[in-house]
């Protein structure tokens, strides 16, 4: 019995634990806007820039973050680095987001407008298989070992409208003196 424990110790010293990468790397954008895709003229809403990925990320750089659309105030509130990264869920599955950058979008005008495309590139990590250490054969203090892969993506543009102020209610109507027939 002895002989067959020590056996046993002994291939799972030899044979090493191998860590699966996922093979389909997959890192893509959204932009979501607040109130949705309808801004009522003279209001402003916050467009944010979210990158979603299946492997944890490093630092995201975008190549044309200036965002400029004709006959709209466009102001950038915020912008991150790809740091500060927390987990979210899409269809079912999990994904590695970060709010790359959120902008403060709004006009006088009605019409239809597009928020433009933009490109960004990023460092994945994948995680690296390692060799069982003889003084630690279950893993409590396994540091695991990363690769950094390049990954480049573009955001979707996103359609949006300005519309006219809704009507007001009757009840408005009264609260601002005004006489309801």
């Amino acid at each position: 019995f002895r002989h067959i424990l020590i056996s046993l110790f002994v291939i799972t010293l030899i044979s090493p634990i191998t860590i699966n990468a996922k093979e389909g790397q997959e890192i893509f954008s959204r932009v979501v806007i607040n109130n949705g895709e309808h801004i009522i003229a003279g209001d402003s809403t916050v467009f944010s820039v979210i990158i979603y990925s299946n492997l944890p990320f490093g630092e995201i750089k975008c190549t044309d973050s200036n965002v400029k659309i004709s006959g709209c105030r466009v102001r950038q509130t915020y912008q991150g680095n790809g740091r500060r990264q927390s987990r979210s869920y899409l269809g079912g599955r999990a994904y590695y987001s970060t709010v790359w950058s959120q902008y403060v979008i709004g006009s006088n005008n009605k019409g239809k407008y597009t928020f433009p495309s933009l490109s960004f590139s990023a460092q994945l990590y994948i995680e690296q298989s390692d060799d069982i250490d003889p003084f630690d054969p279950f893993g409590f203090f396994r540091q695991p070992r990363y690769k950094k892969v390049k990954a480049t993506l573009k955001s979707p543009e996103t359609k949006f409208e300005i519309i006219d102020q809704p009507r007001k209610s009757t009840e408005e109507l009264m609260k601002s003196g005004k006489t309801v027939i």
